[in-house]
Protein backbone atom coordinates (compact mmCIF):
# COMPACT_ATOMS: atom_id res chain seq x y z
CA UNK A 1 0.00 0.00 0.00
CA UNK A 2 1.10 3.69 -0.82
CA UNK A 3 0.81 6.49 1.76
CA UNK A 4 -0.16 9.82 0.15
CA UNK A 5 -1.21 13.34 1.37
CA UNK A 6 -1.98 16.45 -0.80
CA UNK A 7 -3.10 19.84 -0.30
CA UNK A 8 -2.28 23.03 1.08
CA UNK A 9 -1.83 25.69 4.21
CA UNK A 10 -1.73 28.81 6.02
CA UNK A 11 1.90 29.14 3.69
CA UNK A 12 1.21 27.91 0.03
CA UNK A 13 -1.82 29.48 -0.14
CA UNK A 14 -3.76 32.16 0.48
CA UNK A 15 -7.20 32.32 3.05
CA UNK A 16 -9.24 33.32 -0.35
CA UNK A 17 -7.68 29.64 -1.81
CA UNK A 18 -8.45 28.07 1.99
CA UNK A 19 -11.62 29.05 2.63
CA UNK A 20 -12.77 27.52 -1.00
CA UNK A 21 -11.55 23.96 -0.43
CA UNK A 22 -12.59 24.12 3.42
CA UNK A 23 -14.79 21.12 4.50
CA UNK A 24 -17.57 21.14 7.67
CA UNK A 25 -18.80 17.60 8.99
CA UNK A 26 -21.78 17.09 6.29
CA UNK A 27 -19.32 17.90 2.94
CA UNK A 28 -16.31 16.11 4.41
CA UNK A 29 -18.99 12.56 4.58
CA UNK A 30 -20.58 13.45 1.39
CA UNK A 31 -17.16 13.93 -0.32
CA UNK A 32 -15.70 10.59 1.31
CA UNK A 33 -18.27 8.43 0.31
CA UNK A 34 -18.37 9.65 -3.57
CA UNK A 35 -14.71 8.96 -3.18
CA UNK A 36 -15.35 5.32 -1.58
CA UNK A 37 -17.88 5.01 -4.54
CA UNK A 38 -15.05 6.14 -7.28
CA UNK A 39 -12.10 4.34 -5.48
CA UNK A 40 -13.01 1.02 -3.67
CA UNK A 41 -9.72 -0.18 -3.32
CA UNK A 42 -8.33 2.98 -1.85
CA UNK A 43 -8.53 4.34 1.67
CA UNK A 44 -9.49 8.67 2.08
CA UNK A 45 -9.43 10.91 5.05
CA UNK A 46 -9.81 14.95 4.88
CA UNK A 47 -8.13 16.90 7.59
CA UNK A 48 -9.67 20.27 7.25
CA UNK A 49 -8.96 23.35 9.67
CA UNK A 50 -8.68 26.96 9.89
CA UNK A 51 -4.88 26.70 8.32
CA UNK A 52 -5.27 23.46 5.64
CA UNK A 53 -7.27 21.28 3.49
CA UNK A 54 -5.05 17.91 3.43
CA UNK A 55 -6.50 14.47 1.72
CA UNK A 56 -4.57 11.56 2.86
CA UNK A 57 -4.75 8.43 0.66
CA UNK A 58 -3.64 5.00 1.11
CA UNK A 59 -3.93 2.56 -1.85
CA UNK A 60 -2.65 -0.10 -3.74
CA UNK A 61 0.69 0.31 -5.58
CA UNK A 62 -0.59 0.20 -8.96
CA UNK A 63 -4.11 1.18 -8.05
CA UNK A 64 -5.83 4.80 -8.53
CA UNK A 65 -5.80 7.82 -7.73
CA UNK A 66 -2.77 9.20 -8.87
CA UNK A 67 -1.82 12.46 -8.21
CA UNK A 68 -3.42 14.68 -11.03
CA UNK A 69 -7.09 12.39 -10.25
CA UNK A 70 -6.53 13.48 -6.69
CA UNK A 71 -6.38 17.06 -7.38
CA UNK A 72 -9.46 16.53 -9.77
CA UNK A 73 -11.13 15.05 -6.86
CA UNK A 74 -11.15 17.74 -4.52
CA UNK A 75 -11.88 20.11 -7.59
CA UNK A 76 -15.05 18.47 -8.05
CA UNK A 77 -16.13 17.72 -4.32
CA UNK A 78 -15.20 21.75 -4.11
CA UNK A 79 -16.34 22.80 -7.13
CA UNK A 80 -13.31 24.69 -8.20
CA UNK A 81 -12.04 24.88 -10.98
CA UNK A 82 -8.35 22.62 -10.80
CA UNK A 83 -6.40 25.73 -12.25
CA UNK A 84 -7.36 27.99 -9.69
CA UNK A 85 -5.68 26.40 -6.64
CA UNK A 86 -3.19 23.82 -8.04
CA UNK A 87 -0.23 26.05 -7.86
CA UNK A 88 -1.14 26.38 -3.91
CA UNK A 89 -1.08 22.30 -3.67
CA UNK A 90 1.67 20.31 -2.29
CA UNK A 91 2.16 16.21 -2.14
CA UNK A 92 3.64 13.67 -0.54
CA UNK A 93 4.34 10.20 -0.72
CA UNK A 94 4.92 7.35 1.85
CA UNK A 95 7.62 8.03 3.89
CA UNK A 96 7.83 11.84 3.57
CA UNK A 97 3.39 11.69 3.79
CA UNK A 98 4.15 9.81 7.40
CA UNK A 99 6.50 12.30 8.26
CA UNK A 100 4.58 15.01 7.16
CA UNK A 101 1.71 13.86 9.14
CA UNK A 102 3.20 13.35 12.78
CA UNK A 103 4.62 17.26 12.18
CA UNK A 104 0.95 17.89 11.50
CA UNK A 105 -0.49 16.02 14.07
CA UNK A 106 2.45 17.12 16.50
CA UNK A 107 1.66 21.53 15.69
CA UNK A 108 5.19 21.85 14.13
CA UNK A 109 3.69 22.58 10.94
CA UNK A 110 1.00 24.90 12.41
CA UNK A 111 0.88 28.66 12.34
CA UNK A 112 1.06 28.98 16.09
CA UNK A 113 4.18 25.94 16.88
CA UNK A 114 2.45 23.93 20.14
CA UNK A 115 -0.95 24.67 19.43
CA UNK A 116 -2.84 21.73 20.71
CA UNK A 117 -6.16 22.39 18.83
CA UNK A 118 -5.05 20.06 15.87
CA UNK A 119 -4.34 17.28 17.75
CA UNK A 120 -8.10 17.05 18.85
CA UNK A 121 -9.16 18.19 14.73
CA UNK A 122 -6.80 15.29 13.31
CA UNK A 123 -8.99 12.54 16.05
CA UNK A 124 -11.83 14.41 14.75
CA UNK A 125 -10.86 13.93 11.08
CA UNK A 126 -10.64 9.76 11.52
CA UNK A 127 -13.76 10.11 13.22
CA UNK A 128 -15.74 11.49 10.39
CA UNK A 129 -13.35 8.99 7.89
CA UNK A 130 -14.91 6.01 9.95
CA UNK A 131 -18.28 7.09 9.48
CA UNK A 132 -18.59 7.50 5.86
CA UNK A 133 -16.28 4.85 4.35
CA UNK A 134 -16.65 2.20 7.46
CA UNK A 135 -13.56 1.26 9.90
CA UNK A 136 -12.74 -1.26 7.99
CA UNK A 137 -12.01 0.72 5.12
CA UNK A 138 -9.45 3.18 6.76
CA UNK A 139 -7.48 0.68 8.63
CA UNK A 140 -4.60 1.66 6.53
CA UNK A 141 -4.97 5.01 7.52
CA UNK A 142 -6.10 3.99 10.94
CA UNK A 143 -2.98 3.20 12.33
CA UNK A 144 -1.34 6.02 10.78
CA UNK A 145 -2.96 8.56 12.60
CA UNK A 146 -2.74 6.31 15.59
CA UNK A 147 0.96 6.76 15.70
CA UNK A 148 0.77 10.24 14.43
CA UNK A 149 -1.12 10.39 17.92
CA UNK A 150 1.01 8.52 19.84
CA UNK A 151 4.33 10.66 18.26
CA UNK A 152 2.96 14.29 19.08
CA UNK A 153 1.82 13.12 22.69
CA UNK A 154 5.28 12.70 22.97
CA UNK A 155 6.49 15.97 21.51
CA UNK A 156 4.05 17.29 23.96
CA UNK A 157 5.50 15.57 26.88
CA UNK A 158 9.00 15.69 25.87
CA UNK A 159 9.51 19.00 24.92
CA UNK A 160 7.04 21.42 26.29
CA UNK A 161 6.72 22.68 23.33
CA UNK A 162 2.76 23.53 24.37
CA UNK A 163 3.68 25.24 27.36
CA UNK A 164 2.51 29.84 27.48
CA UNK A 165 -0.21 30.92 24.67
CA UNK A 166 0.05 28.65 22.22
CA UNK A 167 -3.57 28.87 19.83
CA UNK A 168 -4.57 31.19 16.93
CA UNK A 169 -6.57 32.60 20.34
CA UNK A 170 -3.81 33.99 22.13
CA UNK A 171 -2.20 34.81 18.92
CA UNK A 172 -5.19 37.01 18.22
CA UNK A 173 -5.27 38.78 21.73
CA UNK A 174 -1.59 39.62 21.47
CA UNK A 175 -2.23 41.34 17.89
CA UNK A 176 -4.58 42.88 20.01
CA UNK A 177 -2.08 44.17 22.36
CA UNK A 178 0.10 45.52 20.08
CA UNK A 179 -2.75 47.78 18.43
CA UNK A 180 -4.06 48.51 22.01
CA UNK A 181 -1.83 49.78 24.94
CA UNK A 182 -4.44 49.09 28.00
CA UNK A 183 -8.04 47.34 27.47
CA UNK A 184 -9.18 48.51 30.99
CA UNK A 185 -11.40 51.19 28.88
CA UNK A 186 -12.35 48.63 25.89
CA UNK A 187 -15.03 46.50 24.83
CA UNK A 188 -14.58 43.76 23.70
CA UNK A 189 -16.77 41.55 21.43
CA UNK A 190 -16.45 37.94 20.83
CA UNK A 191 -19.24 36.24 17.31
CA UNK A 192 -19.20 32.30 18.02
CA UNK A 193 -18.93 29.90 21.14
CA UNK A 194 -17.16 27.64 20.27
CA UNK A 195 -13.76 26.26 21.49
CA UNK A 196 -11.81 28.63 19.80
CA UNK A 197 -13.83 31.60 20.93
CA UNK A 198 -13.19 30.27 24.24
CA UNK A 199 -9.84 29.86 24.37
CA UNK A 200 -9.31 33.07 23.14
CA UNK A 201 -11.61 35.16 25.75
CA UNK A 202 -9.64 33.56 28.43
CA UNK A 203 -6.75 34.68 27.24
CA UNK A 204 -8.38 38.15 27.04
CA UNK A 205 -10.12 38.21 30.26
CA UNK A 206 -6.30 38.42 31.47
CA UNK A 207 -5.97 42.13 30.73
CA UNK A 208 -9.17 43.26 31.98
CA UNK A 209 -11.17 44.71 29.80
CA UNK A 210 -13.70 47.11 30.52
CA UNK A 211 -16.62 44.57 29.44
CA UNK A 212 -16.62 41.08 27.35
CA UNK A 213 -19.34 40.47 25.74
CA UNK A 214 -20.47 37.12 23.65
CA UNK A 215 -23.15 36.43 21.22
CA UNK A 216 -24.34 33.31 18.99
CA UNK A 217 -26.85 32.64 16.30
CA UNK A 218 -27.84 29.80 19.29
CA UNK A 219 -28.41 32.05 22.29
CA UNK A 220 -28.14 29.30 24.75
CA UNK A 221 -24.50 28.59 23.58
CA UNK A 222 -23.45 32.55 24.36
CA UNK A 223 -25.02 31.67 27.47
CA UNK A 224 -23.20 28.91 28.37
CA UNK A 225 -20.14 30.30 27.73
CA UNK A 226 -21.02 33.43 29.67
CA UNK A 227 -21.46 31.64 32.24
CA UNK A 228 -18.19 29.99 32.06
CA UNK A 229 -15.42 32.84 32.18
CA UNK A 230 -17.71 35.82 33.23
CA UNK A 231 -18.82 37.80 30.12
CA UNK A 232 -22.05 38.89 28.81
CA UNK A 233 -24.41 37.17 26.62
CA UNK A 234 -26.04 38.72 23.73
CA UNK A 235 -28.86 38.18 21.31
CA UNK A 236 -27.24 37.57 17.81
CA UNK A 237 -30.33 39.47 16.39
CA UNK A 238 -28.34 42.87 17.02
CA UNK A 239 -25.32 41.69 15.68
CA UNK A 240 -24.55 45.28 13.75
CA UNK A 241 -25.55 47.06 17.11
CA UNK A 242 -23.46 44.83 18.97
CA UNK A 243 -19.95 45.59 16.50
CA UNK A 244 -20.87 49.96 16.79
CA UNK A 245 -20.56 49.19 20.83
CA UNK A 246 -17.22 47.22 20.71
CA UNK A 247 -13.38 48.54 20.28
CA UNK A 248 -12.54 44.81 19.74
CA UNK A 249 -14.11 42.24 17.62
CA UNK A 250 -13.30 38.73 17.42
CA UNK A 251 -15.09 36.30 15.58
CA UNK A 252 -14.81 32.54 14.51
CA UNK A 253 -18.32 31.12 13.63
CA UNK A 254 -18.66 27.79 10.84
CA UNK A 255 -20.64 30.30 8.67
CA UNK A 256 -19.77 29.07 5.03
CA UNK A 257 -20.53 32.99 4.15
CA UNK A 258 -19.63 36.03 5.88
CA UNK A 259 -21.65 37.28 8.26
CA UNK A 260 -20.38 41.14 8.31
CA UNK A 261 -20.54 42.76 4.96
CA UNK A 262 -19.98 45.97 4.12
CA UNK A 263 -23.21 46.49 2.99
CA UNK A 264 -24.55 45.65 6.56
CA UNK A 265 -21.52 47.60 8.51
CA UNK A 266 -22.14 50.76 6.47
CA UNK A 267 -23.61 52.77 9.22
CA UNK A 268 -21.13 51.39 12.17
CA UNK A 269 -18.26 53.82 11.55
CA UNK A 270 -21.16 56.67 12.10
CA UNK A 271 -22.71 55.38 14.96
CA UNK A 272 -19.12 55.51 16.64
CA UNK A 273 -18.88 58.81 15.78
CA UNK A 274 -15.67 56.93 13.76
CA UNK A 275 -13.89 55.59 16.74
CA UNK A 276 -11.16 53.13 15.84
CA UNK A 277 -12.71 49.82 15.73
CA UNK A 278 -10.59 46.39 15.50
CA UNK A 279 -12.01 43.17 13.70
CA UNK A 280 -9.90 40.06 14.04
CA UNK A 281 -11.54 37.41 11.85
CA UNK A 282 -9.70 34.09 12.72
CA UNK A 283 -12.54 32.00 11.03
CA UNK A 284 -12.60 29.79 7.53
CA UNK A 285 -14.41 30.97 5.44
CA UNK A 286 -14.12 34.24 6.48
CA UNK A 287 -16.74 35.66 8.87
CA UNK A 288 -15.85 39.36 7.55
CA UNK A 289 -16.21 40.43 4.23
CA UNK A 290 -12.63 41.85 3.54
CA UNK A 291 -14.51 45.15 2.01
CA UNK A 292 -15.00 45.92 5.48
CA UNK A 293 -12.10 47.62 5.83
CA UNK A 294 -13.04 50.06 3.06
CA UNK A 295 -15.33 51.80 6.51
CA UNK A 296 -13.61 54.62 7.54
CA UNK A 297 -11.82 53.77 11.19
CA UNK A 298 -12.86 49.59 10.62
CA UNK A 299 -9.23 47.61 10.92
CA UNK A 300 -10.33 44.58 9.36
CA UNK A 301 -7.78 41.63 10.05
CA UNK A 302 -7.95 38.10 8.88
CA UNK A 303 -6.20 34.78 10.26
CA UNK A 304 -3.00 35.54 7.43
CA UNK A 305 -2.35 38.69 9.24
CA UNK A 306 -1.55 37.17 12.38
CA UNK A 307 1.40 35.46 10.87
CA UNK A 308 3.71 38.52 11.96
CA UNK A 309 3.13 37.29 15.70
CA UNK A 310 3.28 33.69 14.99
CA UNK A 311 6.71 34.02 12.87
CA UNK A 312 8.06 35.80 16.14
CA UNK A 313 6.00 33.03 18.43
CA UNK A 314 8.00 30.13 16.56
CA UNK A 315 11.62 31.95 17.09
CA UNK A 316 11.03 32.07 20.31
CA UNK A 317 10.73 28.25 20.38
CA UNK A 318 12.94 27.66 18.21
CA UNK A 319 15.52 24.92 20.37
CA UNK A 320 12.40 22.73 21.10
CA UNK A 321 11.02 22.51 17.53
CA UNK A 322 14.51 20.79 16.81
CA UNK A 323 13.92 18.74 19.76
CA UNK A 324 10.79 17.94 18.43
CA UNK A 325 11.89 16.96 14.96
CA UNK A 326 14.21 14.51 16.09
CA UNK A 327 11.55 13.09 18.19
CA UNK A 328 9.47 12.62 14.99
CA UNK A 329 12.13 11.34 12.92
CA UNK A 330 12.47 8.02 15.57
CA UNK A 331 8.28 7.85 15.32
CA UNK A 332 8.67 7.87 11.66
CA UNK A 333 11.58 5.08 11.40
CA UNK A 334 9.62 3.00 13.72
CA UNK A 335 6.46 3.51 11.93
CA UNK A 336 8.10 3.16 8.02
CA UNK A 337 10.01 -0.37 9.63
CA UNK A 338 6.45 -1.64 11.30
CA UNK A 339 4.61 -1.32 8.04
CA UNK A 340 7.02 -2.86 5.96
CA UNK A 341 6.93 -5.59 7.90
CA UNK A 342 2.76 -5.73 7.02
CA UNK A 343 3.97 -5.46 3.36
CA UNK A 344 6.65 -7.67 3.23
CA UNK A 345 5.50 -10.90 5.68
CA UNK A 346 1.89 -11.64 3.84
CA UNK A 347 3.66 -11.40 0.03
CA UNK A 348 6.91 -13.64 1.70
CA UNK A 349 4.57 -16.44 2.24
CA UNK A 350 2.59 -16.34 -0.73
CA UNK A 351 5.85 -16.51 -2.97
CA UNK A 352 6.78 -19.77 -0.37
CA UNK A 353 3.68 -21.07 -0.93
CA UNK A 354 3.34 -20.74 -4.70
CA UNK A 355 6.94 -22.25 -4.83
CA UNK A 356 5.73 -25.04 -2.64
CA UNK A 357 3.00 -25.49 -4.90
CA UNK A 358 4.71 -25.82 -8.11
CA UNK A 359 7.48 -27.97 -6.63
CA UNK A 360 4.87 -30.27 -4.99
CA UNK A 361 3.05 -30.72 -8.59
CA UNK A 362 6.23 -31.83 -10.22
CA UNK A 363 7.20 -34.03 -7.27
CA UNK A 364 3.58 -35.98 -7.75
CA UNK A 365 4.41 -35.94 -11.71
CA UNK A 366 7.78 -37.15 -10.94
CA UNK A 367 7.88 -40.04 -8.28
CA UNK A 368 5.36 -42.60 -10.63
CA UNK A 369 7.88 -42.37 -13.28
CA UNK A 370 10.64 -43.39 -11.16
CA UNK A 371 9.26 -47.19 -10.60
CA UNK A 372 12.57 -48.58 -8.07
CA UNK A 373 12.72 -45.16 -6.49
CA UNK A 374 13.14 -45.99 -2.94
CA UNK A 375 11.96 -43.99 0.41
CA UNK A 376 15.12 -42.61 1.07
CA UNK A 377 16.04 -41.62 -2.68
CA UNK A 378 12.17 -40.11 -2.62
CA UNK A 379 13.11 -38.05 0.99
CA UNK A 380 16.51 -36.92 -1.08
CA UNK A 381 14.32 -35.32 -3.88
CA UNK A 382 12.27 -33.73 -1.16
CA UNK A 383 15.05 -32.10 0.65
CA UNK A 384 16.76 -31.41 -2.83
CA UNK A 385 13.33 -29.64 -3.55
CA UNK A 386 13.23 -27.74 -0.27
CA UNK A 387 16.76 -26.25 -0.64
CA UNK A 388 16.16 -25.50 -4.10
CA UNK A 389 12.78 -23.67 -2.88
CA UNK A 390 14.85 -21.91 0.13
CA UNK A 391 17.52 -20.41 -2.19
CA UNK A 392 15.46 -18.86 -4.89
CA UNK A 393 13.55 -17.13 -2.06
CA UNK A 394 16.33 -15.95 -0.35
CA UNK A 395 17.26 -13.03 -2.67
CA UNK A 396 13.41 -11.78 -2.78
CA UNK A 397 12.81 -11.85 0.88
CA UNK A 398 16.49 -10.24 1.87
CA UNK A 399 15.82 -7.47 -0.88
CA UNK A 400 12.08 -6.87 0.96
CA UNK A 401 13.10 -6.61 4.01
CA UNK A 402 15.95 -4.00 3.27
CA UNK A 403 13.79 -1.96 2.01
CA UNK A 404 11.19 -2.07 4.56
CA UNK A 405 13.79 0.13 6.87
CA UNK A 406 13.15 3.26 3.98
CA UNK A 407 9.82 2.87 3.20
CA UNK A 408 9.69 1.17 0.01
CA UNK A 409 9.02 -2.52 0.73
CA UNK A 410 5.24 -2.08 -0.85
CA UNK A 411 6.52 -1.41 -4.12
CA UNK A 412 8.68 -4.31 -4.25
CA UNK A 413 5.98 -6.37 -2.70
CA UNK A 414 3.39 -5.30 -5.45
CA UNK A 415 5.92 -5.85 -8.10
CA UNK A 416 6.28 -9.50 -6.70
CA UNK A 417 2.66 -10.23 -6.19
CA UNK A 418 1.95 -8.85 -9.71
CA UNK A 419 4.55 -10.90 -11.58
CA UNK A 420 3.62 -14.04 -9.77
CA UNK A 421 -0.10 -13.42 -9.42
CA UNK A 422 0.27 -13.83 -6.08
CA UNK A 423 -2.41 -14.06 -3.44
CA UNK A 424 -1.94 -12.32 -0.18
CA UNK A 425 -3.71 -10.60 2.52
CA UNK A 426 -2.42 -6.66 2.73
Amino acid sequence: MRTIVIGCNHRTAPISVRERLAFDDQSCVAALQRFREQHAEAEALILSTCNRTELYLARPVYAQPRLQEAVKFLADVRDIPPHEFTECVYHYEDLEAVRHLFRVVSSLDSMVVGESGILAQAKHALEVAREAMGNSAVRRLDSLFQRAFNAAKEVHSRTQIAEGHVSVGSIAVDFARQIFSHFNDKTALMIGAGEMGELTLKHLIEFNPRRVLVTNRTFSRAQELAERIGAEAQPFDDLIGLIASADIVLSCTGSPDPIITKATAADVPARRQYRPLLLIDFAVPRDIDPAVGDLQGLFVYDIDDLQRVTDQHAAERQSKIAESEQIIDAAVLEFVQWQGKRDVGPVISAFNAYLAEIGQGELEWLIPKLTDCTDHERELIEQMLHRVIKKVMHAPTKTLHTKGKDGKAHIYAATLRTLFDLVSDD
